[in-house]
């Protein structure tokens, strides 16, 4: 599962802890609803908005979804919409 394939409304568990773009800790077992997602070129990150918070995600290129790929191992899919 990509975070990338994910639809709004969708929930995501955190299965192995990881530090985001900006510095914050994810830990495992936190629980996600999922909003949308944007990618800022200035800043080489993608944004992820949930009903909880945001995670923002280093990335290099928008085109081939690299970090999207990369951090797909560290969450799984709870529900559909």
């Amino acid at each position: 599962m990509f975070l990338s394939q994910l639809q709004p409304g969708q929930r995501i568990r955190v299965i192995q802890q990881f530090q985001t773009f900006d510095k914050n800790r994810i830990e495992a077992g936190d629980e996600f609803t999922f909003c949308s997602y944007q990618y800022f070129p200035y800043d080489d990150g993608f944004t992820f908005q949930f009903e909880e918070g945001i995670i923002r995600l280093s990335g290099n290129n928008p085109d081939n979804c690299l970090v999207l790929a990369n951090f797909s191992a560290y969450f799984e899919l709870l529900s559909d919409i």
